[in-house]
């Protein structure tokens, strides 16, 4: 913020436009950016006085701004403004809105003519300060109209999170120019249609006024001067209007005649406007494949007067062809006799680029084909899995016996372990395989082969299947060190090769590219030989390869790095580059060759699920304090009553309350590690215990939920007591989940059973409900996360869909299983959970005194509670008050910080979740006066992850509980010294 009476500061010195520069760029989005130019092309032909409009939106959601707009300068007398014609985003309510040339970024980017980046204009510009949201970073780029700036297109962002960056300059650009042929082709039309209606209305007034002819003649004859300067210079508009560069433009009559075209369109077709109209037939334009998408698009203009934006190609002048993208739309007229405008864009570059990645994949299918005498797959665990008609060909193995592991019967006894071992290590670390070992030939006798595999994965990760090929170099393990020079065949792998390929010699200059590499990167040989590479790799990554570089120089060795390059269109995309040592014939270090594979997609992938997590532990932090909060002073309650007098018989009450809060701490405790439960990270608390102690209690717990709905439950226990080695809370959750799933699947007044029973050495719990049923679809699905069973719009069940998926998951930690079946929706539901049984018998309850303990720990220790939830507060130190301490309780930071003095405390009780000054700002100052060096600090708070624990270590606080406290812990912490 600007302080009152401090000069503002220039314009210069918001200026960031050199950050563009520096910014890591993301992937350009080209489909996009084309989608986006198609969708204006067809606007301009539908509705031009919309185009600016859609040209904001789109600039919006390119660039993933927060406000987007279009300006354009007007003159009021002596002074111009400009004013927002166009605006997309927050800043929507600001349309129309108009700022001095001389104080706003607008007028800046016109007096400059050049694009411009800015951080938080207001600060020099006054207009933007009533701007809200305020702005924080904003990208103008002018747009011109023959040869002179009138306008310019922006985007904005109003947060520190979003920086623009070199891709969303280029994007603003290139709809720029969009802006100057929307702007001058709406205003032709607007002149145009302005002129032909005051033409009208003059005919009109001339007709009604006959008999004064002759007295207004002179009148008349200036008006119609006017009206004809207002059609010559709407003309003028029109034509630069269709005078773009980059968008053609082609007026013709529907039964086949062409009559005009722009320059644009003359350049792409390389006709004349005069060719085009001696033509004859634009179909003389079109080659025979596409006339059928021609002939379609000419019978939407004749019947609907538009039709959408197709691609095909044309027939240049001299024979060649390219690739457009064309919106025709209709003028005027109808049917056949229609009149139509035509607005192209050359698409040929971007379809060449197509072609050009099939053919690569093409090429690369048949060099593998052209060198591989054995291709084969294997499932993810490296076994055969399908036939492999190229090993039999090469091995003369039957098909069938090559499956699973019987490949190894074919390779020589002397190196089968050795093979098997290779195979097996490389399967189980996930790595690539290059091994080389002796296979039977097919005409009998041993030959050297070389077997490369590769992993291929799933698109979350997970590893698919191997891809294999057998490669014969029993030639080359004769003669290796003359295939080891053999130059000419390295460089026709490497050109076929859909990966970069390239040399450094031992002074790290390159030696050789491969023709991919010098595609990817849009460069000359001679640019980037010796040491010119340098200048592609990002200035941050490059000190750290280069040190890699020369360390394996060095050591003769191989190594692996991820780094950014700088592509074609001059975005920054992440390769994964392997370098291994490349020797001479003598065995002389040459150089490193070094295999480069863009990884750019991969990363950003990899960026995004760190970011989803990092959301998620928020999430999941956030939720576990609110729900601990609450719990802390009922909690204390429960204390208090323990240890104070209480009605006769309200023991099994207090138990009760007792265990359902440590329950619910112990749930929230695992809630705050819910990625474990996919990955099996929840630990269990196993102890011998009656499944009737279990079901019991998970009853108690879906009781409210079964007599809200007014089902009726029935439990049959077996005879004899089914005792598990079991986690009793885990297993309670279990069927608690189960009961609750039939209570909320059930319409009210339905019949939920419950049945236990022994099955040899399984106890088997079966849960029937007279509920919705499932489909077999359903059924397939129920245990996935996040699936719910869809019900009438009226009935609504809640539920987040996790429940019967931590079902499944805890039971089989417990060694059991849990299967669901239904005869089909309106049927009902079984649920059926089969358990080991123990031989021991099940543990003794743990027994909680019922009378207060006679000693007093905390006799004459004076306790300072700070805690902005009254309840939570005061409760606890009615807690330890009966604990024997003299407590002083404030509610926020400054109160305790003013207690201090008057209080002189042994110990502070401290929250850390408090609006203004939180807990960890009280125990910073509190360690910053040095009376209170020896003050014990203890946060009791619902923030427990281990971030907040280490914030609380470099805050000075000694300990960090959790909400609700055990009081144990809490009393010995107060009483250690």
């Amino acid at each position: 913020m600007q302080h009152d009476g401090a000069p503002a500061p220039k314009a210069e010195e918001t200026l960031i436009t050199e950050a563009l520069v520096s910014r890591p760029n993301r992937l350009p989005d080209y489909q996009g950016e084309s989608r986006a130019l198609a969708a204006l092309t067809q606007e301009m032909a539908r509705n031009p006085a919309g185009v600016l409009q859609m040209l904001a939106e789109l600039a919006l959601a390119l660039c993933r701004a927060g406000s987007a707009g279009v300006s354009v300068p007007e003159r009021d007398g002596a002074t111009t403004a400009f004013r927002w014609r166009a605006v997309a985003g927050e800043l929507a309510g600001c349309l129309d809105q108009r700022f001095p040339d001389d104080d706003c970024p607008c007028g800046a980017a016109q007096a400059r003519n050049t694009m411009l980046l800015f951080d938080r204009p207001a600060r020099c510009f006054a207009a933007y300060r009533a701007i809200d949201p305020p702005i924080g970073e904003a990208l103008h780029v002018p747009w011109r109209a023959n040869g002179s700036v009138v306008g310019t297109v922006w985007v904005a962002t109003h947060g520190p999170a979003r920086q623009f960056d070199a891709e969303d300059a280029r994007l603003l650009q290139s709809l720029a120019t969009c802006a100057s042929a929307a702007y001058q082709f709406a205003g032709a039309l607007n002149d145009a249609q302005d002129a032909g209606r005051n033409l009208a209305h003059q005919v009109a007034e001339r007709t009604r006024a006959l008999q004064d002819i002759n007295t207004k003649l002179h009148d008349e004859a200036a008006q119609r001067k006017q009206i004809e300067d207002a059609l010559r210079e709407s003309e003028a508009r029109l034509q630069a209007a269709i005078s773009i560069e980059t968008v053609g433009v082609l007026f013709f009559d529907l039964d086949g005649s062409m009559v005009d075209a722009n320059g644009a369109f003359e350049h792409m077709s390389g006709y004349s406007r005069e060719d085009l109209r001696a033509t004859g037939h634009w179909d003389r334009l079109v080659p025979l494949e596409f006339l059928g998408v021609t002939t379609r698009a000419v019978n939407d203009l004749a019947t609907a007067g538009r039709t959408p934006p197709y691609e095909r190609q044309l027939i240049r002048k001299d024979g060649t062809r390219w690739w457009g993208l064309f919106a025709p739309t209709r003028l005027s007229g109808a049917g056949m006799t229609s009149k139509c405008a035509e607005f192209a864009l050359d698409i040929t570059e971007r379809k060449r680029a197509e072609t050009e990645c099939a053919d690569s994949e093409e090429r690369f299918r048949a060099l593998v084909e052209g060198f591989a005498l054995a291709v084969w797959e294997a499932d993810a665990l490296g076994r055969g899995e399908t036939v492999s008609p190229s090993w039999s060909a090469y091995t003369g193995q039957p098909a069938d016996e090559w499956l699973g592991d019987g490949w190894a019967d074919a390779v020589h006894p002397d190196d089968r372990d050795h093979a098997l071992r290779q195979w097996k290590d490389a399967v189980a670390a996930q790595r690539v395989v290059n091994a080389e070992f002796r296979l039977r030939g097919v005409t009998g006798g041993w030959r050297w082969t070389n077997v490369r595999a590769a992993p291929i994965w799933n698109p979350d990760g997970t590893l698919r299947k191997w891809v294999g090929i057998n490669i014969d170099v029993d030639d080359r393990r004769s003669a290796q060190e003359a295939l080891r020079e053999s130059e000419a065949r390295f460089r026709a792998l490497a050109d076929a090769s859909p990966a970069l390929i390239w040399q450094i010699d031992t002074q790290g200059g390159t030696v050789y590219l491969n023709q991919r590499y010098l595609a990817a990167i849009g460069a000359t040989p001679d640019e980037l030989l010796a040491p010119g590479w340098h200048a592609i790799v990002h200035p941050l990554d490059l000190p750290g390869f280069l040190t890699r570089v020369q360390a394996a120089q060095r050591d003769q060795s191989a190594f692996q790095s991820r780094l950014r390059v700088k592509v074609e269109d001059g975005s920054w995309h992440w390769f994964e580059t392997c370098c291994a040592p490349w020797f001479s014939a003598s065995g002389e270090l040459r150089g490193h060759v070094s295999v480069s594979i863009d990884v750019t997609e991969a990363v950003r992938a990899e960026d995004a699920l760190k970011e989803a997590d990092r959301r998620k532990d928020e999430f999941l932090a956030t939720l576990a304090h609110e729900l601990r909060n609450p719990l802390a002073p009922i909690a204390n309650a429960l204390h208090l009553l323990r240890h104070g007098e209480f009605p006769a018989g309200s023991e099994p009450i207090l138990d009760m309350l007792d265990r359902q809060v440590h329950h619910m701490v112990r749930l929230i405790d695992d809630l705050m590690e819910v990625s474990r439960i996919t990955r099996g990270k929840i630990g269990l608390v196993k102890a011998p215990v009656a499944l009737a102690e279990i079901i019991e209690s998970a009853v108690e717990t879906s009781r409210p939920a079964i007599d809200q709905a007014h089902h009726q439950l029935s439990v049959t226990l077996a005879g004899a007591p089914l005792v598990l080695d079991a986690d009793r809370v885990r297993l309670t959750q279990v069927f608690a989940n189960m009961l609750n799933n039939a209570a909320r699947y059930t319409d009210s007044g339905g019949q939920i059973r419950l049945d236990a029973r022994r099955e040899g050495e399984w106890a088997v719990v079966t849960l029937r409900d007279t509920g919705i049923g499932m489909s077999p679809e359903q059924i397939a699905q129920v245990f996935e996360m996040f699936t719910q069973v869809h019900r009438l719009a009226d009935r609504n069940q809640g539920g987040l869909g996790i429940g019967l998926t931590m079902v499944r998951h805890l039971v089989r930690m417990h060694g059991g299983t849990v299967e669901a079946t239904s005869a089909g929706p309106g049927t009902g539901s079984e649920f059926t959970v089969r358990l080991p049984l123990s031989q021991q018998a099940p543990a003794e309850a743990r027994e909680t005194p019922a009378t207060a303990r006679a000693a007093k720990p905390l006799a004459g220790k004076r306790i300072l509670v700070v805690d902005d939830n009254h309840d939570a507060a005061d409760s606890l130190a009615m807690v330890l008050s009966s604990e024997g301490a003299h407590v002083r309780v404030t509610y926020d930071g400054a109160a305790a910080l003013a207690a201090l003095e008057q209080a002189a405390p042994d110990a502070i009780v401290l929250d850390i979740g408090m609006p203004g000054m939180d807990g960890y700002e009280i125990a910073r100052q509190i360690r910053q006066r040095p009376r209170y060096a020896g003050l014990r600090i203890i946060a009791l708070t619902g923030w427990g992850q281990h971030a907040d624990r280490l914030r609380s270590r470099m805050s000075g606080i000694d300990s960090h509980l959790t909400k609700p406290v055990d009081f144990r812990t809490l009393i010995e912490l107060l009483l250690a010294r």
